[in-house]
């Protein structure tokens, strides 16, 4: 399981080697409403417009466009995604 997370115009883009869009999904459904184990934090999910989830070969890639940029997200992804703080 890896993540690999690069900057864009309005957002990030993310490749999440080893993840279903499935569980994905599931992960960032209990983000938006609060209800996750990890350190989702509501003002970051205010400033997130859109998450788009796409299954490619090897695990899954997720464009997220808002008022966000790798740095900030690249340890919550990494504790919420893989259970390890940065």
């Amino acid at each position: 399981m890896k993540i690999e997370i690069t900057n864009q115009t309005n957002g990030i883009k993310a490749f999440l080697g080893g993840f279903s869009t499935e569980e994905l999904s599931a992960k960032i459904e209990a983000c938006k409403t609060g209800e996750c184990s990890c350190n989702c934090d509501p003002a970051m999910m205010q400033k997130i417009e859109s998450i788009d989830l796409e299954s490619v070969d090897g695990g899954s890639t997720i464009t997220i466009t808002g008022d966000v940029d790798a740095q900030t997200l690249a340890p919550m992804m990494q504790e919420c995604l893989l259970g390890d703080k940065l």
